[in-house]
C-alpha cells in the first residue's frame, strides 16, 4: 500500500508493512425446495504505517463490501455463525503495530457446498523498518473434531455435510518501526482492548511492568 501527504508544498511518500488479504466464500445449496447462494467476506488487515497502527477487520484491496450481520446470515440461508472475533496477539509488533484479522467459523445447518477464493496461507505480511512480521492465516474444517483438515486458501467447489463447520482465519498486518519505541499507554490500551494479552505486551514490548 502506498499513500502520500503534502508537507512545506512537495509530495512526501510513504509505505505501509505487509498486509493481510481477505478471503471470499461462495456458499451455495438446496433447502426448502429451493436454490440459495449466499457470498462472504472475510476482511483482512493493513500492515502498520508511520503515525498509524493498520486497519483491523478490513476489505483490503476490494470495494463495494460490507460487512453482512450475522442474524441476517442465519436469517436467510441455512448457516450458522458460530464464532466471529477479531485475532489476538497475532498482528506484527512495532512502534505502530499491524492490524488484526478476523476468525469466522460457519456452521453448514443442511447438506450444500463452498468454494474459496483468497490468499496470505503460506506467508506472513512482513514487518517494516524493524516492525515484527504478522501471522499467515488458515483455513480448517471442523476445526478440533476428530475429522479436523487444513484446507488451502483457494478451493473451487466442494461438498459439505450437514453440521461440517468451517473456519477461517485471516492473516494479520505486519508492524511498522521498532516495537521499543511503542509509546506505553497505546500498548495499555490494546491490552484493555482484547488486541494484545498482558503477557505478549510484556515481552513483545519490553516493558517491565504495565500498571
Amino acid at each position: 500500500m502506498r499513500s502520500s501527504r503534502t508537507c512545506a508544498g512537495r509530495n512526501v511518500y510513504g509505505v505501509s508493512a505487509g498486509v493481510g488479504n481477505l478471503k471470499v466464500v461462495a456458499y451455495s445449496g438446496f433447502s426448502g425446495g429451493q436454490h440459495w447462494v449466499y457470498m462472504d467476506i472475510q476482511e483482512g488487515s493493513y500492515g502498520g504505517r508511520h503515525g498509524k497502527d493498520g486497519l483491523d477487520a478490513v476489505d483490503t484491496l476490494y470495494a463495494n463490501t460490507r460487512n453482512n450481520p450475522i442474524e441476517d446470515i442465519e436469517s436467510h440461508f441455512p448457516l450458522r455463525v458460530t464464532q466471529y472475533e477479531l485475532l489476538e496477539d497475532r498482528a506484527g509488533a512495532g512502534q505502530w503495530r499491524g492490524g488484526l484479522g478476523s476468525v469466522r467459523e460457519i456452521e453448514f445447518l443442511d447438506d450444500a457446498g463452498c468454494s474459496l477464493e483468497g490468499d496470505g496461507n503460506e506467508w506472513a505480511p512482513p514487518g517494516l523498518f524493524g516492525g515484527a512480521d504478522g501471522t499467515p492465516g488458515r483455513v480448517v474444517l471442523n476445526r478440533g473434531m476428530p475429522a479436523e483438515q487444513q484446507l488451502p486458501s483457494k478451493f473451487p467447489y466442494r461438498k459439505a455435510s450437514k453440521g461440517d463447520r468451517l473456519c477461517l482465519i485471516s492473516p494479520c498486518g505486519g508492524g511498522y518501526g521498532d516495537p521499543l519505541e511503542r509509546d506505553p499507554d497505546a500498548v495499555r490500551a490494546d491490552i484493555d482492548d482484547g488486541y494484545v494479552s498482558r503477557e505478549s505486551a510484556l515481552d513483545l514490548y519490553d516493558l517491565k511492568e504495565l500498571t
